[in-house]
């Protein structure tokens, strides 16, 4: 037995085992997902998204957390898909009380990143699926997470700040119209999460295909050959 040297795309990918090299590419999709989070955060506190209120946090949240993910026999990783979103999260808790100290809005604005979280894990939706499929139901997932996350966020502003009548809370939820539609914005991010998703599944398996025996040989061929 001689040693080879690695190239670094087998390090990230696997060996030859098909079912590892899915697992340990479906570990990756989960790392980026929790990148693009905190660097959502970051963007956002700086000021540099496109549109008030465009955001990667709350697609991201539904887009991972809508899929059933293999990620092999380890345990740790078992429990870091499981709770994907309260992990990811703690990077948006810290980077915001780092820059802004607590504030009572956080409790909404963090348990309605939570919930949209929750509401990515009911689809249990498969990568293998069909493109079109997937970015139907997580585009959808992800407009109502948005429209909740909004209603709620703004219930929590009236609490905080609005006049404490139907008709304060009546002019919160009105103004909070524009920058909600800002919000539905942040639907672009869906495609090419999915994108990634389905390229990182993409997996050779080898079939062996039997078309015939030379006779008198016993010499079986193989496809292609």
């Amino acid at each position: 037995m001689f040693w080879s040297p690695r190239k670094p795309s087998y390090k990230i990918f696997g060996d030859t085992t098909q079912g590892r090299i899915l697992a340990k590419r479906i570990r990756l999709f989960v790392l980026i997902g929790a990148v693009l989070i905190a660097v959502s955060k970051l963007l956002y506190h700086q000021g540099i998204m496109p549109f008030p209120n465009f955001e990667l946090i709350i697609p991201t949240l539904v887009v991972v957390g809508s899929f059933s993910l293999y990620v092999g026999p380890t345990k740790q990783w078992r429990y870091i898909t499981r709770y994907f979103g309260i992990i990811a999260l703690i990077s948006v808790f810290l980077i915001d009380l780092g820059i802004w100290g607590f504030q009572p809005i956080y409790a909404f604005t963090w348990s309605g990143f939570i919930l949209c979280w929750i509401i990515g894990l009911r689809n249990r939706l498969s990568m293998f699926d069909r493109f079109k499929k997937l970015l139907w139901r997580t585009s959808i997932t992800t407009a109502v997470a948005v429209l909740i996350f909004d209603v709620w966020t703004a219930f929590g502003s009236w609490l905080g700040w609005g006049a404490k009548s139907l008709s304060g809370l009546a002019a919160v939820y009105l103004a909070q119209i524009p920058f909600t539609l800002y919000h539905l914005a942040s639907l672009a991010v869906v495609p090419p999460l999915i994108g990634l998703a389905k390229l990182m599944v993409k997996v050779k398996v080898p079939v062996p295909v039997t078309v015939g025996v030379r006779a008198g040989t016993g010499v079986q061929k193989e496809h292609g050959r």
